[in-house]
């Protein structure tokens, strides 16, 4: 393998560059800003269209583009934690999903080639570089993928393998300065949907006794609440997280795909199609199965029970108030509001389902109207709103952030309108405040309706990065303790089953450059990743950032 210029003796976190290929030394580039950026709107400017889809005159030639097959317009290395503009952005720590099993699972079937090649995971000059751009990018910590470790892995000797890379990277890391190389957190997966077993605790073991003993080692892992930090991967069909624990570490538990419905039990989200905040909940006045436990109503308001699809056809039972009348009544209008109530937390969520038919006004205009508000207690003005999803066979997420209002005596109201038949209806789970922990960006994913499914209606490509800049903007309005952008180098199939379906980071080869078409996105997402941390470091309400098409 290739030897790599050290990082750790640079001034700066600029990646070092791989001799044999001719890279210099990046040069700084541009960083897009806009007045709508600055007044508080995301501004998405888009580079490389096709002339033949242009409206209206010509445009003025704007110049060379960013050529990003080579590290030379990469720019400076981003902020980091440290210098972020307000304490809650010092507080996020930023991690990234990587793999240490390129000596495990090989290389069978990349949808692109890095440029490094095809590398084994315990190369110490691919350990090097990787730890450089990382670090370029303003990530604060690898997440080191151990959920796929169990079952045949463990006994096949490939999880063996996986762990030998993690070993390689702690020992690498130990001997490089912290301020080039990120810090390492490790994701277990359960064993047939089980913690607890003789093999899940043996990874334990293992990473007390290689981690947490070695004094050089255990001030690499990533701390949450005064301990290490443990992510353990449930599956996108699990519902409530196992019950086990370990005084040792502070567990979170990790789900996937559950954008409809929230994560019971706190989860948090390993890949997702849509960023919402997870963490911790406390319930509001929660329904039992019969009564509406301190909330009023002044219309025939009920509590049912309804089973919903939250991901990859997995049936859920959820508890609901609904305004829905039973056979065929009429559809009488009249409002549910909770008991008062303070705000203690950053975020408040609950899950929606149902219709809002007169969507088309505005508030305060609530003619017709099916909505939820947030209100104060005293005054009775509406500080949150937010509609049904226009379905009523699926539940889905609502949140508001309420940072603002924290300490803040408030009602929560259901203020049904609508009469019309079948279709005037709506209901909610029961309300809960939550600790913004942590959030999941990614680059791209598959579809909802099952795994592989990458053909689906609601399948979210790269779209050359869009997809990452609508889910990272939702973090800048939360700022949560931690954000997972997923992910550095998978390079396996069927989660990156192509280009322009692959959420994959790390820089690869390009001969074939041709927007979704293209065989590889060189340095592009590395830069894009590095402007959205840098700017979110920076204090900004939203990124502002420019768009390549010509990039998958």
């Amino acid at each position: 393998m290739t030897k790599f210029d050290d990082p750790s003796e640079k001034k700066d976190a600029v990646p070092s560059a791989e001799k044999e290929s001719g890279f210099t030394t990046p040069r700084r580039s541009f960083l897009i800003g806009s007045a709508a950026a600055a007044a508080g709107a995301a501004a998405l400017a888009v580079s490389g269209a096709s002339p033949a889809f242009a409206a209206g005159p010509p445009l003025p030639n704007p110049g060379p583009q960013p050529d990003f097959s080579s590290p030379n317009s990469l720019g400076q290395a981003a902020r980091n934690r440290g210098s972020s503009a307000s304490a809650n952005r010092k507080a996020t720590q930023i991690g990234i999903g990587y793999e240490t099993w390129f000596d495990a699972v090989g290389w069978p079937r990349p949808e692109a080639e890095p440029i490094l090649g095809h590398y084994s995971s315990l190369d110490e000059g691919v350990i090097r570089q990787h730890a450089a751009w990382i670090t370029y990018a303003g990530i604060d910590h690898i997440i080191a993928d151990w959920s796929n470790n169990l079952g045949g892995n463990w006994t096949s000797g490939t999880a063996a393998k996986i762990i030998a890379g993690t070993d390689k990277v702690f020992e690498v890391y130990s001997k490089m300065p912290a301020n080039a190389r990120p810090q390492i957190a490790i994701l277990l997966g359960v064993d047939n949907g089980q913690a607890g077993t003789d093999n899940f605790n043996a990874q334990i073991d293992q990473i007390k006794t290689k981690y947490l003993a070695n004094k050089a080692y255990n001030s690499l892992l990533v701390q949450h609440d005064g301990k290490p930090l443990l992510t353990i991967y449930t599956g996108a069909r699990t519902t409530d997280p196992p019950t086990w624990s370990d005084p040792a570490f502070t567990v979170r538990w990790m789900g996937a795909f559950r954008e409809i419905v929230l994560n019971p039990g706190g989860q948090w989200s390993w890949v997702d199609r849509v960023a919402y905040a997870n963490g911790a909940e406390t319930a509001i006045s929660a329904f039992d199965s019969a009564a509406f436990s301190g909330w009023s109503a002044d219309a025939p308001w009920s509590v049912q029970k309804v089973t919903t699809q939250p991901a990859f056809n997995v049936s859920l039972d959820e508890v609901i108030a609904t305004s829905q009348p039973s056979g065929n009544a009429d559809q009488k209008t009249g409002n549910l509001t909770s008991a008062p109530f303070t705000i203690t937390q950053r975020v408040i969520s609950f899950n929606a389902i149902g219709f809002d038919m007169s969507a088309g006004s505005d508030l305060p205009n609530l003619d017709g109207r099916n909505v939820y508000l947030l209100k104060d207690a005293t005054t009775g003005a509406i500080l949150r709103s937010a509609v049904p999803p226009g379905d009523s066979t699926r539940l889905y997420v609502r949140q508001w952030n309420v940072a603002d209002l924290v300490g803040r005596s408030v009602v929560f109201q259901a203020v049904n309108n609508s009469t019309l038949g079948g279709l005037g209806w709506f209901g909610f789970t029961a309300l809960i405040q939550q600790r913004p922990e942590q959030m999941t960006a990614v680059v791209a994913n598959p579809g909802n309706e099952g795994p592989g499914s990458f053909a689906n209606w609601d399948t979210h490509n790269r779209n050359s990065g869009a997809n990452l800049v609508e889910m990272i903007a939702n973090a800048y309005r939360i700022e949560p303790e931690f954000l997972t952008i997923q992910q550095w180098n998978e390079f396996g199939r069927p989660d990156q089953f192509s280009v322009a379906g692959s959420n994959d980071i790390e820089p690869t080869k390009i001969t074939k450059l041709a927007g979704a078409d293209s065989d590889g996105w060189g340095f592009y997402y590395l830069k894009l990743v590095r402007d959205l941390v840098d700017q979110y470091r920076s204090g900004a309400a939203f990124p502002a950032v420019t768009l390549d098409s010509r990039y998958p």
